[in-house]
């Protein structure tokens, strides 16, 4: 699934059903608990008046409930009657944790996002003297390329054949290794470039690891960890894919810190430079979503409280980063957001009211009024819609850290905005 597919959900007129369901495969009724979540999810539908059209739909495409890796199974439908259709099934394994029903006027993909947000482009390569097997992953569960190559030309074992040719015979093998490296490391670089690979996870062979690691380009030797696997059919597969899940795991952890901490160093600057525009204490958070003269459905002054500066107006501290929902909803209706940062748990029942464009979104029902058509949707989706149709990336993060945005709501902007503080 791409991000495309995403965007292509909201062609879908009228009301949406989301259902996630998770299954555990460690559990030894996983199957029956996922039929009961399945049956818990139609009778809750059929309780809130939706129709046998929806919840039969949804029922075709609860999935398997064998399913070997476990993970979490999400249908979304749209339309009521005869007019509704499902417009997105999808498995996302790795994640055993979600179990949510949400109905309204836009889909619930938060989690979608964060699932694909969590998996990183990467390259597995296992080594030993003989050649590499390479698995190339764009993002999705199943490998986008899999090579398996003898590389190493023969001989490739040194023979203790005795008399006055055995060293140069060794240093023959040698030889031998050290071009099966040359071509494992040119078909490990491929599969990093055709991908866009962010980590590359090495296993294998020492001695080959070490010929392969001086053979590759800087910016793919950049990118290893090495962990422990062989190319030997023996069972040990299981325990690679573990370290590779662990990698993978540690890997996005960083990014998240590091993106949180990006948006940290800009939230300060900008209660740095807000305060000291209106004359205040740093603490004040002042156009930037924040409680301190919230008047509209925006935050300071309504809309173009946090916009640009008048001309003839010197002075404005100029802001990279929104905290908070008010001020992020105004950034995103400029098509300012770079980066959406979202809590993994907002309040449910917080709304929102969205028009005709991915741009026309407010937080206040006075808000509304200059909207086209305007529609009710839960805040998290409408805020997700907007972000999508702006082209910013979306990144689910934890509440409940210092470094997490005010409401569970943040941005990064692409370009920096003028405070509106006179």
């Amino acid at each position: 699934m791409d991000i495309g597919t995403v965007r292509d959900l909201y062609a879908s007129p009228g009301r949406y059903v989301t259902a996630y369901a998770s299954s555990n495969p460690v559990l030894e009724n996983a199957a029956h608990l996922y039929d009961l979540r399945w049956r818990d999810i139609v009778a809750e539908l059929e309780r809130l008046g939706i129709g046998p059209e929806v919840r039969e739909l949804l029922m075709a495409e609860r999935g398997d409930r064998y399913q070997r890796e476990g993970g979490t199974r999400v249908v979304v439908v749209s339309g009521e009657g005869k007019q509704a259709r499902t417009c997105l099934t999808q498995w996302l394994p790795g994640r055993s944790d979600v179990d949510v029903l949400a109905v309204g006027g836009l889909p619930h993909l938060l989690p979608v996002l964060d699932w694909m947000d969590s998996r990183l482009p990467h390259v597995v390569a296992v080594v030993d003297r003989l050649g590499v097997d390479v698995l190339a992953y764009a993002g999705g569960p199943l490998p986008a390329e899999a090579i398996s190559q003898d590389t190493t030309r023969p001989p490739w074992h040194k023979a203790h054949a005795g008399g006055w040719a055995q060293r140069r015979y060794e240093s023959h093998v040698e030889e031998h290794w050290k071009h099966g490296a040359k071509d494992d490391a040119e078909l490990i670089a491929r599969a990093c470039r055709e991908t866009g690979a962010e980590v590359v996870i090495l296993a294998g062979d020492p001695k080959a690891l070490s010929l392969l690691r001086d053979e590759l380009p800087g910016e793919v030797a950049a990118k290893v960890v090495v962990v422990q696997g062989s190319r030997a059919r023996d069972g040990s597969a299981d325990h690679l894919a573990t370290r590779v899940a662990e990698v993978l795991a540690v890997q996005v952890a960083r990014r998240r810190s590091e993106l949180l901490a990006e948006f940290q160093r800009y939230r300060g600057r900008a209660r740095t430079l807000v305060g000291a525009g209106a004359g205040v204490g740093s603490g004040v958070q002042a156009g930037l979503g924040g409680p301190a003269g919230a008047s509209g459905p925006y935050g300071i002054g309504g809309p173009a409280g946090i916009g640009p500066a008048p001309a003839g107006s010197p002075g404005r501290p100029m802001l990279a980063a929104s905290d908070g929902a008010a001020a992020t909803a105004y950034a995103l209706s400029r098509s300012q957001v770079s980066r959406l940062l979202l809590a993994e748990s907002p309040s449910a029942d917080e709304p929102a009211w969205i028009g005709d464009d991915a741009t026309e979104i407010a937080l206040d029902p006075a808000g509304a009024d200059g909207l086209r058509r305007p529609v009710r949707a839960a805040r998290e989706d409408a805020l997700v819609r907007a972000a999508l149709g702006t082209g910013a990336s979306i990144h689910a993060i934890p509440p409940d850290t210092p470094e997490s945005p005010a409401d569970g709501v943040g941005a990064l902007l692409r370009y920096s905005l003028q405070s509106g503080v006179d």
